[in-house]
């Protein structure tokens, strides 16, 4: 009973354990993709997302007999994000996702768009996604007057509160799946799969206005840095706080 009484006592201090299906995705295109509200119905209409993970390359170390040792050389972020979205009666959904596409590469002149061009990347975007918790934040939002700036109109709502977060960056849509259609299925809604290429993700310090900077972290001990190509630079002590930005 002790066991079960403790295990029962950590969920409690930690407010109940994380729901998948409780979840918030904001999908931000490229500047020249979409509208607004095409970008606000993407992200309400996001069924299901994976949340990509982060892996340690390793290599096989070997000292005379010993038995062989991994070390960690380099790391990366494997895979694509995989979502769903519910599609609306007119397939406007599917229409911005394919113009995003378009953005990449024309599929009637065949050619491809540059990645960056005088610092602006021309096709790739970011996406944030958040764990959600059970409980929920009072909001205020002010109806906003371009004239006479904020105005006095404001909504009190509430939301469930963002309990962890990450920032994925530069995020496009390299696969958009076919849709399959059957009179059998009268009652189903239908689905787009989507699959999201990145580079890196970071996670969000502050879920509120979802930043990822003042990120600190303090590593004890030798560290060793990957050089171009297969080359690993000679360990060095390090012992202070960096800061990401």
């Amino acid at each position: 009973m002790g066991a079960i009484s403790n295990f029962q006592a950590q969920i409690s201090k930690a407010d109940g354990l994380a729901r998948v299906a409780r979840y918030r995705v904001l999908l931000t295109p490229p500047a020249g993709v979409g509208t607004k509200s095409m970008q606000e119905t993407t992200n309400l209409f996001c069924n299901t997302i994976s949340m990509p993970g982060h892996d340690l390359q390793t290599s096989t170390v070997k000292h005379g007999t010993e038995i062989n040792r991994e070390m960690v050389i380099g790391h990366g972020y494997e895979g694509t994000i995989e979502a769903t979205f519910y599609l609306d009666q007119e397939l406007d959904l599917k229409s911005y996702l394919d113009a995003w596409q378009e953005a990449a590469i024309s599929t009637t002149r065949n050619t491809v768009s540059y990645y960056e061009v005088d610092g602006v990347k021309q096709y790739v975007g970011s996406m944030q996604i958040f764990q959600l918790g059970s409980k929920s934040t009072g909001q205020t939002r002010f109806e906003f007057n371009s004239n006479s700036g904020f105005s006095m109109n404001k909504k009190m709502h509430a939301e469930a509160e963002r309990v962890y977060g990450i920032n994925v960056e530069e995020v496009f849509p390299t696969t958009i799946a076919p849709i399959e259609y059957a009179y059998a299925t009268v009652d189903e809604v239908a689905l787009l799969t989507v699959s999201f290429q990145y580079r890196k993700w970071t996670e969000i310090t502050d879920t509120l206005i979802g930043s990822t900077t003042g990120r600190t972290e303090t590593v004890m001990g030798y560290v060793t840095e990957r050089l171009p190509g297969t080359g690993v630079e000679t360990p060095y002590m390090f012992d202070r706080s960096r800061k990401f930005k």
